[in-house]
């Protein structure tokens, strides 16, 4: 332990850390991988369109609003970020719950050759 004060240096309390909006700014999407990702999001609601109501649809539904919210450039860094991670999770678990349906191998289908690809494009920029 030191006997030195810290007074008068500065602390990391008083540094002033970005907000994640400015920060969000930083990182912008090209518009299109945004397109891309909203044109996912459109497959993945009409996917979950063609669900029974329950959890597999819900599921889809969420991973379609999470791809919507990581092409949205108003949306702060962070919110981005976790929506990359729910789109595969959610879509993932769509198809999950769609156990043994045309409509699982489909979801998959949009999984593997749609979204995962997007989400990477995605997270260059999302994560500098």
């Amino acid at each position: 332990m030191s006997n030195r004060s810290h007074s008068g240096g500065p602390t990391d309390r008083d540094r002033a850390a970005p907000s994640t909006d400015e920060v969000a700014r930083d990182f912008p999407l090209s518009a299109d991988t945004a397109e891309d990702l909203r044109s996912v999001a459109d497959r993945i609601d009409d996917l979950a369109g063609s669900l029974s109501i329950g959890p597999a649809r819900h599921h889809a539904r969420r991973a379609a609003m999470a791809a919507r919210t990581a092409a949205d450039g108003e949306a702060s860094l962070v919110a981005r970020r976790v929506a990359l991670g729910e789109i595969v999770t959610e879509l993932r678990t769509a198809a999950d719950d769609a156990a043994a349906t045309r409509t699982q191998y489909e979801l998959l289908e949009c999984l593997y050759e749609d979204a995962l690809p997007v989400t990477r494009e995605a997270s260059g920029a999302i994560y500098g």
